[in-house]
This record gives structure tokens, sequence and C-alpha cells, in this order.
């Protein structure tokens, strides 16, 4: 078991209403723009919610607990703006132990 402290990851979530195209296009969106993802996928997250799952690594030598402020400021924003009400939450954290 590996334990990351320099990678967050989690889910966005959003009501069923949102399209699974529409979902695609933020996260195109951010793996364009910034290489820190490690993966995005987009998947069921409830009876009615989808999500954007993400895997980001915390560029090196950057405070990991102002990285994760940071990101998760700057993408709960945007997220708001885009979707309202539809954005249904969010489950995120900034450590993770890696099995395989």
């Amino acid at each position: 078991m590996i334990q990351k402290q320099n990678w967050i990851m989690g889910l966005w979530k959003f009501s069923e209403k949102i399209s699974i195209d529409k979902l695609a296009e933020v996260a195109k969106k951010w793996s364009e723009e910034d290489f820190n993802y490690l993966q995005l996928y987009i998947r069921k997250v409830g009876k009615e919610q989808r999500g954007i799952g993400f895997t980001y690594e915390i560029p090196k030598n950057h405070d990991p607990n102002v990285s994760y402020k940071d990101y998760f400021d700057r993408n709960s924003e945007y997220l708001k703006r885009c979707f309202g009400n539809d954005l249904a939450g969010w489950d995120i954290a900034i450590s993770a132990y890696i099995i395989k």
C-alpha cells in the first residue's frame, strides 16, 4: 500500500438532469487545460446523480493543503456558475492509499 499525499481524488456530483455529453465536455476541457489530471471519468454516483471522478496530481514543491484549497475553490466556483443547483455535491480528499 502506498500513501499518496500529493494526489487529490474524488467526485463532483451532479443532478441526473445534466447530460453525460455536458459532463464529458467539462472533463475534456479540464484535461486539455491542466495536465495534472491523471484520470477523469464519468459515472453514476447515486439514484439520481452522475459524477465526474478524477485523480489530480499536485505539482512538486507545492504545499498540498494550499493546492487542495486552490483546486477546490477554483473548480467549485466554476461548476456552480455552469450548473447552479444541479451541482449536487462532492466527495474529495487530499490523501489516498493506493492498493494497486
